[in-house]
Formats: C-alpha cells, structure tokens, sequence
C-alpha cells in the first residue's frame, strides 16, 4: 500500500488497495492511521457494489441510516436504509437521489444533529464531462491560523447549525421550524488525534451563542471566508470508480457547478460517531499573564 499526499493542506490517495476484495486488519488500521493524518482519503480505479461499499464502511465503524423527509422520494426501498444517491439524474421528472443539481456551499455532514457522524464515503458511478468536482478544507489549519482576538472571543462559545433538506445554498436563515438544528462547539478537539478544528461552514451555521446579531454575523463572515482560502483546500476531480473519504470533525466541504444536461451519480454512505462531540481549546491562543 502506497500514500501519496494530494496537496500540501489536505489528502491522500492510497494506492495498491482493491477495495472490492475487502481489507485485511492491517489493511483497516493502515488506512485509519492514513485518513486521521489527511483528513481526506482517495483511492481511484475502484468497482464496487453496494455490499463492497457497505464492508469497506463498516471497517470503520457503525454505518449511519440515511434520513429522509417522507415527502421526499426514499431510494431505501431499492437501495437500503444506509445508502444515499447524490444525484441530477431524473426519472419521470424527479431525481433518483438527492443534492441534483449545481453548486453547493461549504459545510460537514450533518452537524445540525446532537450526535454528528464522524465520516463520509462517496463513490463515483457517473461524472460530468468537467465540473462537479468537490473541495475539501482543512479545519484544524483554520483554526489554528485565526487572529488571536477571534479565538478569545469564540473560546467556550458553541454555534447554531441548521439545515433543511436538499439545500445547496441559501440567502438568510433556514426555518428551523422545519430544517433540523443543534448547537455545537465552535471549536471542537477531535477525540482521536486530539487536535482542535474550526466546527462552523457557510451552509449551516447560523449563528455564535452569546453574542449579538450584527456581531455575530460579521464574525461568522469572517470564519467563512478564513476557512475557505485556496491553501487550506484540496480540489477533487472526480473520475469513475473513485471512493473518497473524510472526516466530517475536521473538513468541510463543497461543490462546483457543472452542467445540468450531463448525468452525475455518486453513492454516499456515513460513518457513526462513537464519541461525544467534544469542547476544545483554541489552538495556539496567546494569554497575557496577570501582573
């Protein structure tokens, strides 16, 4: 097995891996140990069916059910309970899967719940002639590069994250009455390697407890567009039969635009969090000593 780092900021392609024979425990400890220093784990050239994608998951913990509104069409019935289709292919007029079409905003998976899940894995199955591709950003770079005053100021402080399902986007505030919603840490230490990452994304958070509208606001523009500079991102261009892997306590991420006449199909699975989301320090933050 090979590791060969993506850029300079996040992820990793492994190679010499045929995930569609499964792994072995040295295998799975190798590619944990891999995924916790990259954040972001690519391995290209891969064939899976959904019982492979599902063993390859499972290495890594418990596979998370997909939830669904009732009103929204349920690929559980073809598909399973764990299985979700990113997805613009329409049949009958309405998308197969979820998320069709055009680009969508920064976030981590499902961090509006009180219990987010840890990991993402996605599978390609039909990509765009260009476009659609996905970047990931490094959260522990985020935090650790915001000025001192904005870490003191966020020390201890938790943050609102809404989503209602199927937005790509949005202008304003979700209604909460109908989208999910939990507060969250801003800063959140990861229970594995111990480090401290920026938990907030431009999609679903909302807003910081404690502090007031218009100063809150400001603050979470400026953690938006911290987060989101080019030397903390890898930018992946999909290929058929790529699965990529991340860690939702560390990254967010995001989608380009691309055309909406050509199909794009991806299969999505996450992993359970075993752990607690956890409070962290703010890396790095200088302290005056009291004379």
């Amino acid at each position: 097995m090979e590791i060969i780092s993506l850029s300079s900021a996040i992820g990793a392609e492994i190679r010499g891996v045929d995930l569609s024979k499964g792994l072995d425990t040295a295998q799975a400890s190798a590619i944990e140990k891999a995924w916790y220093d990259h954040i972001v784990l690519l391995f290209r050239n891969q064939d899976l069916s959904i019982e492979a994608h599902k063993a390859f998951a499972s290495c890594f913990g418990e596979i998370a059910r997909h939830e669904r509104p009732k009103a929204i069409r349920n690929e559980a019935a073809e598909l399973g309970p764990n299985v979700m289709l990113v997805s613009n292919i329409r049949e009958n007029g309405k998308p197969i899967g979820s998320l069709p079409d055009g680009e969508m905003m920064f976030h981590s998976d499902t961090p509006y719940r009180e219990h987010p899940d840890k990991a993402t894995t996605l599978y390609a199955m039909e990509i765009p002639s260009h476009g659609g591709n996905t970047k990931f950003a490094n959260c522990y770079l985020a935090a650790e590069t915001l000025p001192d005053d904005v870490k003191a100021t966020l020390s201890g402080r938790k943050a609102i994250q809404v989503f209602e399902y199927g937005a790509v986007t949005k202008e304003g505030k979700f209604d909460r009455e109908n989208g999910r919603w939990w507060a969250q840490p801003v800063f959140r230490k990861h229970p594995v390697t111990g480090k401290t990452s920026l938990y907030v994304s431009e999609l679903m958070t909302e807003e910081v407890e404690g502090l007031g509208e218009e100063e809150g606001r400001a603050l979470l523009d400026f953690l938006f567009k911290h987060q989101a500079q080019e030397k903390f991102q890898y930018e992946h261009v999909w290929l058929p039969g790529d699965l990529v892997m991340w860690d939702n306590r560390c990254s967010i991420h995001a989608r380009t635009d691309f055309p909406e006449t050509e199909r794009r199909k991806l299969r999505r699975m996450t992993i359970k969090d075993d752990h607690p989301v956890l409070m962290g320090e703010p890396p790095g933050l200088r302290t005056v000593a009291a004379e």
